[in-house]
């Protein structure tokens, strides 16, 4: 939550640049240029991870892929009445729930398959079909959502999706509390180093900031926070709300999604009986473990009020898909977006020297595809992990989630720095946001350190020279970093007992 406030508050206080460019401003220009190569390596890793996620959700459940098709157009006429026939938002956004309901019934019954998926087969046996052809129809979307105007799509979608993100937060709580504080059913610990990261085992520390990203802390939330939620705040006041109440709301919402429903659903008699696992939830796969989850509370809520398990169950799982379906595909697009501004800055060098060069390379639709090109490559490949077939992202999504941790401990870093020479923060403030900030680089530098060490040596060629290169080279990016913000902290404390001294 600190690292989201004081990267939204440094670039509102810098008039609204983003969080790289203020590295500029405190650490020079060698830091902006290091920071915007890493910033652009960790969003293709995010493109990578949640493309990957997306492709497998959408080939798990057909209507879930239909919901979300559906949502596209609805999104598009819900900006359409907001920005070209001036509707009130309150109207405007009523008539879009109700097509969003309506596509909800219509979605429960009729999915939208691209084929066979049967993640128990190899690609070689035709068992991955559905999973690589939408990942070509999500590279099609991301380039056009990203590359367009934001009212189009992405502006009103975004709205859209706020409401069923707290709807569904506001279900998940007020199941929990028909259902009662139920003993959660699920081992307080397991091990200190189970096989989770490519079927290797896996320590607490410091493997930790790769198995949980975003949930906790994404640097992800600074380059958002600085890009565009600073140039949308109606005063500094709505930072505290936004930039750090978004963030506890986050980490509830996380909470939510990984503890209290599979430690219901841990060993739920019902879902045996239904033949959804055999022993317990770990059966299933990571984002069948949330929908399950989610639909077990609701199901057992509105069971207790009379309405059939089953079917509130089936339900709320399709709704729990949704929710996730609508995180993905936010993050997905916004990434994609995010990404083609930092390879747009990257060369802004050019501008001057060759300008018809420079028109080219930074064309938004040029540079659109180059990142979901980037990212669609390290998502394509399906692997075996032990004895079984899964998704990239199962080996890409540490990579993804060392990298958000570690630019989200570099935008620590700058803004710590922003912190102390800026606005002269002393003492324990100073404290308070320098040494958790170098604690988080030492703990993520670790375990990608970890993860070059015992994960990249057992993977495929392809992942080993796509994710790992990708892993290696931001380790390097970020020791050149770190390397400059001590730079600049020594200059500042020596200017700062020079002026004391005078």
């Amino acid at each position: 939550a600190v690292h989201d406030y004081l990267a939204l508050m440094a670039s509102v206080r810098y008039g609204g640049i983003s969080i790289v460019s203020v590295s500029e401003n405190v650490m020079g220009k060698a830091a902006r240029y290091l920071f915007l190569i890493y910033v652009l390596f960790a969003l293709i890793l995010v493109y990578a991870a949640f493309g990957s996620i997306a492709a497998k959700l959408f080939s798990l459940d057909p209507r879930i892929a239909m919901l979300s098709i559906l949502f596209m157009p609805i999104a598009l006429f819900l900006g359409f009445l907001m920005y070209r026939v001036r509707m009130d938002i309150k109207i405007a956004s009523l008539i879009a729930g109700v097509l969003v309901v309506l596509a909800f019934i219509y979605s429960y019954n009729v999915g939208l398959a691209l084929g066979p998926f049967d993640p128990s087969k190899s690609p070689a046996e035709g068992g991955w079909v559905a999973y690589h052809r939408w990942l070509l129809v999500l590279a099609v979307y991301a380039i056009l959502a990203a590359s367009l105007p934001v009212w189009y799509l992405l502006q009103p979608r975004d709205y859209a999706n706020a409401y069923m993100l707290w709807l569904g937060l506001v279900f998940a709580v007020g199941g929990l509390f028909i259902v009662g504080f139920r003993v959660l059913e699920a081992p307080a610990y397991t091990s200190f180093a189970p096989n989770i990261i490519g079927g290797q085992p896996t320590p607490f520390w410091p493997a930790i900031p790769l198995i949980i990203a975003c949930g906790s802390l994404s640097g992800f939330h600074s380059l958002v926070a600085s890009g565009t939620t600073s140039k949308q705040l109606a005063n500094e006041l709505d930072a505290l709300f936004v930039g750090y109440g978004g963030m506890l709301t986050e980490g509830a919402l996380s909470s939510f999604a990984v503890i209290i429903p599979i430690s219901l659903a841990w060993q739920a008699p019902e879902l045996v009986e239904m033949g959804v696992f055999k022993d317990n939830i770990l059966e299933l796969g990571a984002i069948q473990r949330y929908t399950v989850g989610y639909g077990y509370v609701m199901g057992s809520a509105l069971s207790a009020l009379g309405v059939s398990f089953e079917a509130a169950y089936k339900a709320f799982t399709l709704f729990a898909a949704l929710i996730l379906s609508m995180y993905i595909m936010t993050t997905l697009d916004t990434s994609t977006r995010l990404a083609r501004f930092a390879w747009q800055e990257l060369f802004d060098w050019m501008e001057a020297r060759n300008p018809a060069a420079y028109k080219i390379i930074t064309n938004k639709w040029f540079a659109s595809f180059i990142v979901v090109l980037a990212g669609t490559a390290l998502a394509y490949p399906v692997l075996q992990i032990g004895a079984k077939w899964d998704a990239a992202y199962q080996v890409v999504w540490p990579a993804f989630a060392g990298t958000n941790q570690m630019l989200a401990a570099i935008a620590l870093l700058t803004s710590a720095l922003w912190v102390y020479l800026i606005l002269g923060a002393r003492g324990a403030y100073g404290t308070l946001i320098m040494v958790p900030a170098l604690a988080l680089w030492i703990t993520v530098t670790a375990g990608l350190a970890w993860w070059l060490w015992k994960i990249a040596p057992v993977l495929p060629n392809i992942q080993k020279f796509g994710a790992g290169s990708m892993i290696l080279f931001s380790l390097i990016l970020s020791i050149l970093l770190l390397v400059l913000f001590l730079i600049a902290l020594v200059r500042g404390k020596v200017a700062v007992s020079q002026v004391s001294s005078s």
